[in-house]
């Protein structure tokens, strides 16, 4: 029978230095739904120990014609009826390996079920951990611009003590530092919410403010994964039901119609058997006593009410319940895959925009500005202008870098099968 593990406590040192595959491994173990899957399957594999039981055994003991006299010997020989019976239920028309062969089906619909969890928490743990080193990123990011921009106003201000220039311009660069600081407290509230995220995922929510990731940044340019295009339902490899979520569907198929074909035994009568000793001694003092006496009984149902008719045509509906939701997993699995593909397709191309071309001529942009704001060719609105282009387009990079990474993360789970 399967046990849900313990989810091991996630150390100072090991939040403080936390890899993406050690984030991946804590949460195929620790994420909250892997857990409840887990405890679903060890519900399930106790289902099948309890359906592979045949019924117990019924031990009756009684006593009759009791009266005053009893006679002075032993109990057993004492002058009333004594009587010993054991009835068994035998279960007919296959009921018993019927039913095991449902609840192991719905014990490997739950195995698959916990492959599925983990699946899941895979992508979205990947997601929590790049979004929180993108947050880090664009919270370092915002940090540098906030230094350039106190040491501009600095100097800004010694050149209004001199006359270089009017006190108007110390306003704006003291706008422009009251603007950065403003997206650095949303870049801090924004690390610290990714911290809690990814800390519930991980099931480490005393150490979120410790969880560092310690993966590169950014990531490292993701190839297309193999057999990444897109075809027809019956030919992609996710049709086959070799997807978890898929292969739940058809296991719960399975034992739907194990179920159904178990209804449909209900009408096979079960028997009671029924074996009796009875004991009635004969004495002086009862002298119409039986002695030492055996019984058999045999008791079945009669079907004068109904004939399980409501238990079939319930099965019978499941069935067909469980092939729609077969039909729509399938379904499900092949848009997953189509949807992954466009994601990645997308941000794989704004990935190579922002990296490529955006941040280079947006840095061009802002080095001919600041260039030209110190020859006086432009005014201190341009050259700010640019400057917040610049912060502009390093942010839209990292986002960029993000996106492409959880959309590669996206198509390796849509992807994943069964091994």
């Amino acid at each position: 029978m399967a046990h849900s593990q313990e989810c091991p406590a996630l150390s100072a040192a090991e939040a403080s230095a936390l890899s993406l595959a050690g984030a991946i491994e804590r949460a195929g173990v620790c994420h909250p739904d892997v857990r409840v899957a887990a405890g679903a399957l060890a519900a399930a594999g106790a289902d099948v120990i309890t359906s592979g039981q045949s019924p117990n055994p019924q031990l009756t003991v009684g006593a009759a014609s009791v009266g005053k006299d009893l006679g002075g010997r032993s109990f057993f020989n004492k002058t009333f009826d004594h009587s010993v019976r054991v009835d068994q239920t035998v279960e007919r028309g296959g009921k018993p390996a019927l039913r095991r062969a449902a609840s192991e089906a719905l014990r490997e619909a739950a195995r698959a079920d916990l492959l599925e969890a983990r699946r899941r928490s895979r992508q979205t743990v990947t997601t929590a951990y790049h979004d929180l080193a993108a947050t880090l990123a664009r919270l370092a990011e915002t940090e540098a611009s906030l230094v350039l921009a106190r040491a501009a106003q600095r100097a800004q201000g010694l050149r209004v003590k001199t006359g270089d220039v009017a006190p108007i311009e110390a306003t704006r660069l003291a706008l422009d530092v009251i603007h950065v600081q403003g997206d650095l407290r949303q870049a801090e509230a924004d690390s610290r919410a990714a911290r809690g995220l990814l800390a519930a995922m991980l099931g480490a929510e005393a150490q979120a403010e410790l969880i560092t990731p310690t993966d590169s940044w950014p990531p490292s340019a993701r190839e297309t994964p193999r057999d990444a295009s897109v075809g027809n339902p019956a030919s992609t490899p996710l049709s086959d039901g070799r997807r978890p979520d898929v292969v739940a569907a058809q296991s719960r198929l399975t034992a739907a119609r194990e179920s159904r074909d178990l209804a449909r035994a209900l009408k096979t009568r079960d028997v009671n058997v029924g074996l009796q000793f009875d004991r009635w001694p004969i004495s002086q003092t009862n002298t119409s006593g039986t002695g030492n006496t055996v019984s058999i009984s045999v008791s079945i149902p009669l079907f004068i009410r109904h004939a399980y008719e409501g238990e079939a045509a319930r099965a019978e509906a499941d069935v067909n319940n469980a092939e729609e939701a077969l039909r729509r997993a399938q379904l499900s699995a092949y848009s997953d895959l189509a949807q992954a593909q466009s994601h990645w397709a997308a941000a794989s191309a704004r990935r190579v925009l922002a990296a490529d071309e955006l941040t280079a001529a947006a840095e061009q942009v802002a080095a001919a500005a600041e260039l030209a704001y110190r020859r006086g060719a432009i005014s201190l609105l341009e050259v700010l202008d640019a400057r917040r282009s610049l912060r502009a387009a390093r942010i839209e990079r990292i986002n960029a870098e993000a996106d492409a990474a959880k959309a590669a993360a996206e198509l390796e789970a849509a992807r994943f099968t069964v091994p």
